[in-house]
């Protein structure tokens, strides 16, 4: 067994949760691996803490500890994130009122206009509709045969 799957199942390992072949064989890595070793005991220490902490004791286990009250910053976080939205959206207003049209814009309704009868005059939209046309009518086939009434063998 390696490392990385030692210290996947290291919680499992500690709670008494891995079969008996799993937790022999963990057993075996951790004594011959001193950083798995180490991993272990920060592990354990962890798991006591927490569950000291999820019972209301202090370090030593014996006395129990008084929350501590965290103060509520909430609105206040909330007033700036507002207050900064606000300022976005004047910001995003004044550029966008400030914007003009210039002749680059129109130079390019102008290129598209002219590329367009162009091609017209070329003739590259000359069978166009006929192409549309024939894609229709495979398509249209090919649905009928998945999805039409079946005859043979009913």
């Amino acid at each position: 067994m390696n490392c990385a799957t030692v210290k996947e199942w290291m919680p499992h390992y500690i709670d008494g949760q891995l079969s008996p072949e799993a937790q022999h064989t963990i057993r075996l890595h951790v004594e011959s691996c001193p950083g798995c070793a180490e991993w272990l005991e920060e592990a354990r220490g962890l798991a006591l803490m927490w569950s000291e902490m999820e019972a209301g004791l202090d370090s030593t286990g014996k006395e129990p500890v008084i929350p501590f009250e965290f103060p509520d910053f909430t609105a206040g976080v909330m007033a700036q994130i507002s207050q900064l939205e606000n300022g976005r959206r004047e910001r995003v207003i004044k550029s966008t009122m400030s914007r003009r049209r210039t002749g680059t814009s129109w130079m390019h309704y102008g290129v598209a206009v002219g590329l367009t009868f162009l091609l017209l005059q070329l003739g590259v939209f000359e069978n166009f509709a006929y192409g549309i046309t024939e894609i229709n009518g495979h398509m249209s086939t090919s649905v009928s045969s998945w999805f039409g009434p079946q005859s043979n063998n009913q």
